[in-house]
């Protein structure tokens, strides 16, 4: 009797890890095919990045070589439209510069190749830079931009910080430059600079159509646009603000969305500052010396 109810109970109880077996091989499953959906998806969002990215290289360089054709055929005393056309050159020329900028940063940001250069920097000698470097598409709109900067820590004295100057110039002229591409003509873009309590917030303030609060999901997926079509002449807010977003995180920011009152969208970068530079001079020396040695 006692023989068989162990009998019993030792299939019960391999009853019951086949059972448990059985949830643990569905749950498998179902993990299974969510992977496989997860690299079909990837797969999709590449082929779009793939195809929108090939889309802002191939479009400005066409129109830079039939632009300079045509200016070849152009006869005496046609200088108006020469003018005209090398100003469409240099718009083209631009964007393609501009847009192999960000894909350099997109390519090592994937590759997990980039590192951090704290130096330091004053914010107002940067923006100088970035107002230069834009200054041709502002006119081309008549778009003004208002720069103000606020030193809460040291009131009255210029903004001076420790970071990554170069990420954080990045990071500003992907944010005009969305602010200007859909800003209308005669608009004012506001940017402001705002250090307290070892942060530096960076606004940037437009009144353009704004984003969608559903499409602010995904406007920081390098991967997506707005705007998927390949063809499209819309060139979408993705690659720039996916580096925006990867970029403030490398330097232990934040980046926030709001409306602006006014119509438009405002969007706040909020850095905290380094305690030191990294020793980079020195390091290169070193390099230099050491190859210098072999």
């Amino acid at each position: 009797m006692n023989t068989e109810n162990e009998l019993r109970n030792e299939l019960k109880s391999c009853l019951e890890q086949i059972s448990m077996l059985k949830i643990e091989n569905d749950d498998l499953a179902k993990s299974l095919s969510k992977v496989n959906e997860k690299l079909h998806d990837s797969e999709q969002l590449k082929g779009h990045f793939i195809s929108n990215i090939t889309n802002e290289i191939v479009n400005p360089f066409t129109s830079v070589l039939a632009l300079a054709q045509n200016i070849k055929q152009l006869k005496e005393g046609d200088m108006v439209q020469a003018h005209r056309m090398a100003d469409l050159i240099f718009i083209e020329a631009f964007h393609l510069d501009f847009q192999l900028k960000n894909i350099f940063a997109a390519a090592l940001i994937e590759a997990g190749k980039e590192d951090l250069k704290r130096t330091s920097f004053r914010p107002d000698e940067m923006c100088d830079q970035i107002v230069r470097y834009f200054e041709a598409l502002m006119s081309k709109k008549n778009i003004h931009l208002v720069v103000s900067y606020i030193n809460n820590e040291l009131p009255g004295t210029a903004i001076s910080l420790i970071s990554d100057r170069d990420k954080i110039e990045l990071i500003l002229k992907n944010l005009i430059s969305n602010s200007i591409k859909y800003s209308p003509d005669h608009a004012v873009i506001e940017l402001k600079f705002i250090l307290g309590q070892g942060h530096l917030a960076i606004e940037v303030s437009d009144h353009g159509k704004g984003i969608l609060t559903a499409d602010r999901k995904i406007i920081f997926d390098r991967f997506k646009q707005l705007d998927e079509k390949i063809n499209s002449i819309n060139t979408g807010h993705g690659l720039g603000l996916s580096i925006v977003q990867s970029y403030t995180e490398m330097l232990g920011g934040k980046v926030s969305l709001n409306d602006n009152p006014d119509g438009g969208l405002q969007i706040t970068v909020s850095i905290p500052e380094s305690l030191e530079a990294d020793d980079w001079d020195d390091l290169e020396g070193f390099l230099l010396d050491s190859e210098a040695s072999f």
